[in-house]
């Protein structure tokens, strides 16, 4: 078992001085652009690689440092990195960290995307070594050997003992993934001309490339999850939902469709429910439906500094909220609405305040095309608007 309890961070990126604690299952960082998401991620994700990491102190600072607690089979352990680095193309040299347990770290970056490969023939599968996997907490997992992973195993899934059981489950799970986001979607077959996964659709079989971007993004981890398992543990081979190591994904909702973005949180949860899972987001969908203690929300406070937002509530986090309140307290935007819509609003109030019915009205009018048929808000302006014209 490997989990992370906590991490100190001074002087790294945009951070100057934060501690933060984890959920030994999921963990949501989330703020606005530029608050140290993927700083963190970098932090953690590289403490267990070697000699070298790609994290920048602090502009101003000679060094920056961080200091992480790891639980290894049962036992803490705690190891500190000095870094000196500040140029884009420098790299700190370091010690070697929690490298030997880098078999046990995955990591996702936000390159996810899968062009069209031809498959001439299949390979086995890499050959990958404790400091491969420790440079990969830098890289991250790429997805160029998904497809192969994938042919080799559905193939060999036919003929009987080629495949133990634990990588008869994994290719199952691997075919159920495609439809975790769309039901209409499934895995057809595998095409023996040209070696390319095929797909159902309401619009007929379709190659597996022609998903969307952001569907592929997503096969990316889940699929990519699975292939990255099968690669780490061989002699004895690993069911991916007995992993009980640690995952890191870069904006997990990268190019994912909103209705997309919640489901591939709980699909997360059903293939790594033995996992520790660090994941970024932009998404107010999945902090919706987050618990509390998942979400690690970052704000400024008032001296500029990155610190851990108060606002979310500890019993429910965001459940209740609406996608414009997560948006506002905690993604940090300032304003969701156009300029337009708020010309229009405050030139209504002013109206209304100043009892001036005909140019009330004309932004009424404005206001009224410009809202949801059904917004509320229509209601109380008519309201409002009825008011001075009564009044005259």
């Amino acid at each position: 078992m490997l989990k992370i309890n906590k991490i100190q961070i001074t002087g790294i990126g945009p951070i100057k001085n934060l501690e933060l604690t984890f959920d030994n299952h999921f963990n949501i960082i989330c703020g606005q652009n530029g608050i140290g998401k993927t700083t963190i991620l970098d932090c953690l994700a590289q403490s267990f690689g070697v000699n070298r990491t790609s994290v920048k102190r602090t502009a101003g600072l000679y060094k920056g440092n961080w200091t992480v607690d790891v639980l290894i089979s049962g036992n803490t352990q705690r190891n500190s990195f000095d870094i000196n680095a500040f140029h884009p193309n420098e790299k700190t040299y370091n010690s070697q960290g929690f490298y030997q347990s880098s078999n046990d770290v995955i990591v996702f970056k936000t390159h996810r995307d899968i062009p069209y490969q031809r498959l001439s023939s299949l390979s086995t599968d890499p050959q990958k070594n404790i400091n491969e996997f420790a440079s990969e907490t830098i890289q991250g997992s790429l997805s160029t050997d998904l497809k192969n992973w994938f042919v080799n195993r559905h193939l060999w899934s036919a003929h009987i003992n080629h495949l133990d059981e634990h990588q008869i489950k994994n290719i199952n799970l691997a075919k159920e993934c495609f439809n975790i986001l769309n039901p209409q979607i499934s895995f057809s077959k595998v095409k023996p001309t040209s070696n390319d996964i095929m797909l159902n659709t309401p619009n007929g079989e379709i190659y597996f490339e022609y998903l969307s971007s952001g569907y592929k993004s997503c096969m990316a981890v889940l699929i990519g999850l699975i292939k990255e398992i099968e690669f780490r543990y061989k002699n004895p081979s690993k069911f991916i939902k007995d992993f009980e190591g640690i995952v890191f994904i870069d904006e997990i909702d990268l190019h994912l469709h909103p209705e997309w973005q919640a489901k591939i949180y709980e699909a997360l949860k059903i293939i790594l429910p033995n996992a520790q899972i660090f994941t970024s987001t932009h998404s107010p969908h999945i902090i919706q439906v987050a618990s509390a203690k998942e979400i690690i929300p970052l704000t400024l406070d008032e001296t500029n500094e990155v610190k851990l937002n108060p606002i979310i509530n500890q019993d429910y986090g965001c459940q209740g909220w609406t996608v414009e309140e997560i948006l506002t307290d905690v993604m940090g935007m300032t304003e969701t609405r156009t300029l337009t819509y708020l010309n229009a609003i405050s030139s209504f109030n002013s109206a209304i305040d100043n009892e001036d019915y005909e140019t009330a009205n004309t932004q009424f009018l404005i206001l009224d095309g410009m809202l949801h048929p059904e917004n509320s808000l229509k209601k109380i302006l008519k309201i409002q608007l009825t008011g001075i014209s009564t009044s005259d």
